[in-house]
Formats: C-alpha cells, structure tokens, sequence
C-alpha cells in the first residue's frame, strides 16, 4: 500500500510543480459530469476482460466479494518479496482465480541472486488454471526519476526475475509491466518503452490509468473513456504488440459515478484488454460506497471473460 499511496502522491506533486494533471485530460466541466464515451474503435477481441478490484487483505477480500460478486481476477501487492505461503493460504491464492501480482525488491539484490531462492519457490508453487499476471516493481518511473537505481539495473533485473519464472515451466505465468498511465502523456516527457527490458520477456503491459476526479481536492469532471482516458494506453499496447490490461483505475467523487463505470466496463469489453482492476481503496476515498457505483462495477464483474 506504500507503493499506492507514493504513486497518488507523486501525481498530485507533478500537477502542483508543472501545472500540468496526470489526471486532468479534457477541459473542465460540471462535477459529477459524464460524458458519453465515444464508439470504440478497436478491433478488440472475442473474449471479455476479467474484472475485479485491488485487494489490500483478506477482510477486503471478503467485502468486496460481497459488494461485486466472485471477481475472476484481483490484483495483490507485496511490499516486499511474495510470502512463502502466497499461494497456499496466502492473499495471492485466496481469490482462486487469475491474479496480478506485484512484489519489490531493489535491482541491486536481485541481481546478487540473493532472492533467488525465494523467488524461485513463487513460480515454482504457483497454481495452473487461470493467468498470473506477475509484475516485479510495479510503476518504476519515480524511483528511476530520483536515482534510486536506473534503468538499465531495473530492466536486467526484470529480465533475472524472468529467467527464474520461465524455470517453473508453468504456462499461466506471464510477465507483466506495470506502468502509469501518465507515461503516455506527452506532458510526461517519457518514453514508456525506455522501462521494458530486451529479449520479448515481458508478455503483457499493464496501465495505472486514473481520470479527472481520482486526484485528491476539487473535482472537474469525470472524464469518460476514450481518446483522453485509457485510450492512448491501449493505442501504446497495441503498437508494441503485447497483451494489455489495467492494473489499477478509479474515482473518488460519487456523483456520475456509477455511469461512469459502467461506460468504462463498456469501452473495455470491445478494446482487447485481458483485465481491468478497479482500486477500491481507503486511501483517498477510492473505495466505493454509494450503491449506485457497488452495482455498476457488479454489473460490469459479471460479464467478465
């Protein structure tokens, strides 16, 4: 949860310093405001995404299940390296469905080898079944950003974290790069592909994709799916030809909400995407709480893939 709230953080900060919103996408507008998103172009695909929500614990495991029905995947974070028992008894196997799965370490240990065992232990235990979209360092840009560790250590990194997965020999298994979706901005001043390692590792490419409205303080609007809001995320994934989702999306106003998800679960049957994960959370008042937004997003789970 460190992870979720530096990378809110880091947002509003890039807002305040640049004048510039890795939120705000599209002119002003009344709060609440949905506006219709426009017919999806892509040529998409014949199976529906998975739906599900983030799950921080156990207990929110339960709640959610109770508010959206049984989610055919969710999206788990460790702070640090997957426990041992992450798939017998563990949050990452708790749901008994596809998964996205997110662990840290510094590029600097994994690359010593001192995590290998630990490591190899995940895969190795990992369910079949269903996919298991695993991400290692999930949104690297900022720690990158203020020298932490660069680029190319985290790119050999990833590309030792995959050696180890590939040794499972487990097919569900797929490596997965998580990224902001302000990387696609050109605002950002990025390249989202300088954060991909070599070697056709990685599989599948996620998204953090947040709208006008999911940024602490005053909302201006909701900003609907399409050319401003999730639409130059999936043009990205789809240029670089590799399988895509959202890892995290979300709102924090309650007005308009609940059309607004379902808009959002409407653009994505038909965009090609493999998942979508809402960030039902606590933090910043992203957890939904108003029955019009619970029975959306249940209507949306419910037709998932």
């Amino acid at each position: 949860m460190r992870r979720v709230i530096a990378h809110l953080v880091a947002l509003v900060t890039l807002t305040a310093s640049a004048g510039l919103s890795a939120f705000v996408v599209s002119a002003p507008a009344s709060a609440g405001t949905v506006i219709s998103p426009p017919a999806s172009t892509s040529t998409g695909s014949s199976r529906a995404p998975l739906f599900g929500a983030t799950i921080p614990s156990a207990g929110d495991l339960a709640q959610e299940t109770g508010q959206f029905g049984h989610m055919p995947i969710v999206h788990v974070y460790y702070s640090g390296l997957p426990k041992m028992n992450a798939w017998t008894g563990g949050l990452a196997g708790a749901n008994k469905s596809a998964v996205i799965v997110s662990f840290n370490a510094s590029p600097s240990a994994i690359l010593s080898g001192a995590d290998d065992s630990v490591l190899k232990h995940f895969f190795d235990t990992a369910p079949t079944g269903h996919p298991i979209y695993y991400c290692y360092i999930h949104e690297p840009e900022h720690h990158i950003e203020l020298g932490q560790y660069s680029a190319a250590a985290y790119r050999s990194a990833w590309t030792h974290v995959a050696k180890i997965a590939q040794g499972a020999h487990n097919p569900d298994l797929r490596a997965t790069l998580i990224l902001m979706g302000y990387d696609v901005q050109k605002s950002s001043h990025r390249n989202w592909r300088d954060y991909m390692p070599s070697g056709g590792i990685i599989t599948t490419v996620a998204w953090d994709a947040y709208p006008d409205g999911a940024a602490p303080g005053p909302t201006r609007a909701l900003v609907p799916p399409g050319p401003k809001f999730m639409g130059p995320e999936i043009a990205a994934s789809k240029a670089a030809g590799l399988a895509f989702g959202f890892a995290e999306f979300g709102a924090t106003i309650q007005n308009g909400r609940g059309p607004w998800l379902t808009a959002v679960g409407s653009y994505l049957m038909t965009s090609g995407a493999a998942f979508a994960s809402l960030f039902d959370s606590p933090l910043f008042h992203f957890r939904l709480t108003d029955s019009a937004s619970i029975n959306a997003w249940r209507a949306v789970v419910a037709k998932s893939g």
